[in-house]
C-alpha cells in the first residue's frame, strides 16, 4: 500500500504522546498522518497512528490490545512500535505481542532520543548521562522504569534482534539508513527513531513548517509532578494569551484522582466556548481530557518543538481545537512558553492562571 511515492507508515503506541510524537517527525518533513484512540482513524492518511493505551493497564490486557491492533497495521509498508525513552511500561510484554503479529522477520530496538538528553552507550539506556533505572524515572509512582539494559527487555522468543547505540541523532540516523529491508523489520523506539525513520522514508528537503495560530483561548494543562514542567508552567507567567490549569508540584498518593479532578477543571473551561487550543503535558493527560470531549481521531499537523506535536480535532460543536502535547520530562525550562508563542497571533495578551 502506498501513497505518492511514499511507503505507508503503521505506528503502534503505549500512550497518545507516544502516538502522537511518533507521527510528528514524518509530518514535518511532508507527509500526512492521522492518530486513533483505541482504533484504527476513520481517516486513512500516509501515516497511521494509534495509541492503545496499554501503558496504564495490566500487562496481559496490553498484550492483547497489543495483538489485536498490531494485525490491521501491519499492513502498511513500514511497521514502527513506540516506546517510552525512559522505558516505563509494558515494554516487553508489548515487543513480545506486537512481532508476533507483525509478520515480520526482524526486530531493531533503538529508544534513543539524543535531542532530549536519552541516550544508549553500550546497550544501556541514559537520560543525562545515568541509567534511566537510577534517575528520577525509576521511582515514578505509576510507570517506573525498571530496567536500563535493552537486553533485559527483549524477549527470548524474538530471535533475530538489533540493539542501537546511539549518543546523537547523526549517529541514529546513521544506524537506521544502514539497516537493510526496512519492510521487513519491526522498528521499536521513540521520537529519536521516528526522525531517523522520516529522514530514511522521506528523503530530501523537508517543506517550510506551516504556522498554526489559535484563534482564541490556549489553555495549558500541566498534569505531571515532574519538577520541568512546573518550571515551564512559571516561565508562561511572562507570556501572554494562555490559562494554566496544574496538578500539584509534589507526588500524590492518588494520582488518578488528581488527573480526574484536572481533567474536570479543564472540560468545565472548554465548554465555556472560548480555548482554541489545548497543551497538556503527559499522554494520561491529554488522554482524560479527549475522553471527555467524545474525540477519539486527530491530524497531526507540524511539531512546535521535538517530541512536541501539534494536532487538530473537530469539537462537539463540530469546530476545530488544536491539540499540542509532550511528555513531561522533554524539553527546557522555556517549552511550553515558546509553545504558547507560536500560536499565538501578534499582539494577542493576557495570561491567567486558574486558581
Amino acid at each position: 500500500m502506498r501513497s505518492g511515492h511514499h511507503p505507508t507508515l503503521g505506528i503502534l503506541a503505549d500512550d497518545l504522546t507516544s502516538a502522537a510524537d511518533g507521527a510528528g517527525p514524518f509530518v514535518m518533513r511532508g507527509l500526512s498522518a492521522s492518530i486513533g484512540r483505541g482504533r484504527l482513524p476513520r481517516q486513512e492518511r500516509t501515516v497511521t497512528a494509534v495509541d492503545s493505551g496499554a501503558r496504564s493497564v495490566p500487562a496481559q490486557e496490553a498484550a492483547a490490545r497489543v495483538a489485536a491492533l498490531t494485525a490491521p497495521l501491519a499492513a502498511r509498508d513500514i511497521l514502527y512500535k513506540t516506546v517510552d525513552s525512559t522505558l516505563r511500561g509494558h515494554v516487553a510484554i508489548e515487543l513480545e505481542a506486537c512481532f508476533r503479529a507483525s509478520g515480520r522477520a526482524t526486530l531493531v530496538f533503538a529508544p534513543a532520543f539524543p535531542e532530549a538528553g536519552r541516550t544508549t552507550v553500550g546497550g544501556i539506556q541514559l537520560v543525562d548521562g545515568v541509567p534511566v533505572s537510577q534517575t528520577v524515572y525509576g521511582r515514578d509512582p505509576v510507570h517506573p522504569a525498571r530496567h536500563s539494559a535493552l537486553a533485559d527487555l527483549v524477549p527470548a522468543s524474538i530471535g533475530n534482534v538489533a540493539l542501537l547505540d546511539a549518543a546523537t541523532q547523526d549517529e541514529l540516523d546513521a544506524k537506521v539508513a544502514a539497516q537493510p529491508d526496512p519492510a521487513t523489520i519491526l522498528w521499536v523506539g521513540s521520537p529519536g527513531l521516528a526522525k531517523a525513520l522520516a529522514r530514511r522514508l522521506a528523503p530530501g528537503s523537508p517543506p517550510p513548517a506551516t504556522a498554526v495560530l489559535a484563534g482564541g483561548e490556549i489553555l495549558v494543562v500541566v498534569g505531571t509532578a515532574n519538577p520541568l514542567s512546573h518550571r515551564q508552567a512559571d516561565a508562561l507567567r511572562a507570556v501572554a494569551g494562555a490559562t494554566v490549569l496544574r496538578s500539584p508540584d509534589s507526588r500524590q498518593t492518588d494520582p488518578a484522582a488528581v488527573l480526574d479532578r484536572l481533567a474536570n477543571d479543564a472540560l468545565d473551561r472548554i465548554d465555556g466556548g472560548t480555548v482554541a487550543a489545548i497543551i497538556a503535558t503527559g499522554g494520561d493527560t491529554m488522554e482524560a481530557i479527549l475522553q471527555r470531549l467524545g474525540i477519539d481521531e486527530f491530524e497531526i499537523l507540524r511539531e512546535l518543538a521535538p517530541g512536541f506535536p501539534l494536532g487538530r480535532a473537530l469539537d462537539r460543536r463540530g469546530q476545530p481545537l488544536l491539540l499540542a502535547m509532550k511528555a513531561g520530562g522533554f524539553g527546557n525550562d522555556q517549552t511550553l512558553r515558546d509553545a504558547v508563542a507560536q500560536l499565538r497571533p501578534p499582539r494577542a495578551s493576557g495570561l491567567r492562571e486558574a486558581p
